[in-house]
């Protein structure tokens, strides 16, 4: 601005002093000086544009590496320049952070022991940590179909796999069997939608839970067996021994007392109702395995609640209990085979009125809510005396109960059910305060 100002001033000057005066030599010099000025502007004005445009042209390239260090401090276009200096070590120093924090994210994701695969909408592959190269034997995987040859299944679940949702899937990689658990989750980033997927190999984790059941199911089945065997083979013993003298030759059963037949009887009465209870079990246990398969539908929480009210509340309140339902919003709904998510409800509200037995103000309360990812939970909660610590991990074993007459089977149908439906039934319970069984339905 000042410039601009001396110069209007000397051009002025010159133009009064070589018309207005005699001293036209001074005004040829003032003119002269004021055309030297005119010239500094205009290259003052074409530097300063000049440094505008390679500036703007650095930050629209990325290149931050231009000095505009002034070795002049004193001089006009000074200012310009510490601003052009000071936004470059901004942009350097935004970017040495970046590249910082990409490096730290990349070093933990190629640490992580757990495989990931993250792909775009045209299923192109945007990322595949170390974890999942091993795992799937190939260094480099260009596009999700790459998986085809890997395992067909494979590619099948995870192109199938819903944001938010995890699937078990068995594949053969390099000889081997795996048992694969995939997640998959969704962002989008710069205007692009990605997926990326989990794989984690659970084989180990699974055989030693399939070794832990069955030495649970083994005890259970040992137990339960042993309890009929035992009195049946003792008691055959004694009546092979009323059947015979003291040399061990048949006895005529004529010979026999009133006592001696009546004693006969009764122990065959015995053994033939332990005999009858081991079928009963075995016919409990191949209703166990037995196959099932679900006919999925919309259906109305309220609906479902309303049904089972109609059903147990008569049974319930003859034994005192409140049933008190609770079916969350008007609009909630799971995607379920209602005949199936019926019994299990029945089920465990029947188990939660067995446990209220001889509890003040008995009280089973029926809800429902929604969950993460769309999900429904479900929950029978009781007010009675609780499951004991010991006995928590073993409630949903076949054939393990702690009631008197109870079959052990209902809480390990009630969980193959709702893993039917792509569910988890969990228990949770404190000891004098109650038990409550929550169900997880899409």
């Amino acid at each position: 601005m000042g410039r601009v100002l001396l110069l209007l001033g000397l051009g002025y000057a010159a133009l009064y002093v070589g018309t207005q005066t005699h001293f036209w030599l001074v005004g040829f010099w003032l003119g002269a000086l004021a055309a030297v000025l005119t010239g500094e502007l205009i290259r003052f004005v074409e530097r300063s544009d000049r440094e505008l445009g390679n500036f703007l042209l650095s930050v629209r390239q990325g290149d931050f590496s231009t000095s505009y260090a002034n070795p002049h401090p004193s001089a006009a276009d000074g200012r310009l320049r510490d601003a052009y200096q000071g936004l470059m070590r901004t942009f350097q120093q935004l970017r040495s952070e970046r590249e910082s924090n990409q490096h730290y994210l990349q070093t933990i994701i190629e640490h992580v022991q757990v495989a990931l695969l993250c792909y775009d909408e045209s299923e192109t592959v945007a990322l595949m940590n170390t974890a999942a190269r091993h795992l799937f034997g190939k260094p480099y995987l260009g596009h999700l179909s790459g998986l085809r040859t890997v395992d067909p299944r494979l590619l099948e679940v995870v192109q199938g796999l819903e944001t938010g949702k995890r699937a078990l899937v068995k594949v053969e990689m390099n000889g081997k069997l795996f048992n694969l658990s995939v997640q998959a989750t969704s962002f989008r980033r710069l205007d692009k939608r990605y997926k990326l997927l989990s794989f984690q190999d659970i084989r180990y984790e699974l055989e030693a839970r399939e070794v832990e059941a069955w030495q649970k199911l083994i005890r259970v089945l040992t137990h339960e067996i042993m309890n009929s065997a035992i009195p049946i083979a003792t008691l055959t013993a004694v009546v092979d021994g009323m059947l015979e003298d003291a040399g061990g030759n048949p006895r005529d059963p004529a010979t026999l007392s009133h006592e001696d037949v009546s004693d006969l009887r009764n122990s065959l009465k015995t053994i033939r109702h332990r005999s009858r209870g081991l079928v009963d079990f075995v016919k409990a246990y191949q209703s166990l395995t037995q196959p099932v398969t679900p006919s999925f539908q919309r259906v109305p929480v309220g609906e479902l609640f309303a049904r089972i009210g109609r059903l147990l509340q008569p049974g319930l309140n003859q034994k005192g209990i409140r049933l008190d339902t609770r079916p969350g919003p008007e609009s909630l709904s799971v995607v379920a085979d209602p005949d199936l998510v019926e019994q299990v409800l029945i089920n465990l509200i029947g188990n939660a009125a067995d446990a209220l037995t001889g509890v003040n103000n008995p009280v089973v309360v029926l809800s429902a809510r929604p969950g993460e990812n769309g999900r429904c939970l479900i929950g029978v909660r009781d007010n009675g005396c609780g499951i004991r610590p010991e006995a928590m991990e073993h409630v949903f074993v076949p054939f393990y109960t702690t009631k008197p007459h109870g079959s052990g089977i209902g809480l390990s149908v009630s969980r193959q059910l709702v893993s039917l439906h792509q569910g988890t039934l969990s228990v949770d319970s404190v000891p004098g305060e109650g038990t409550v069984f929550t169900i997880t339905l899409p």
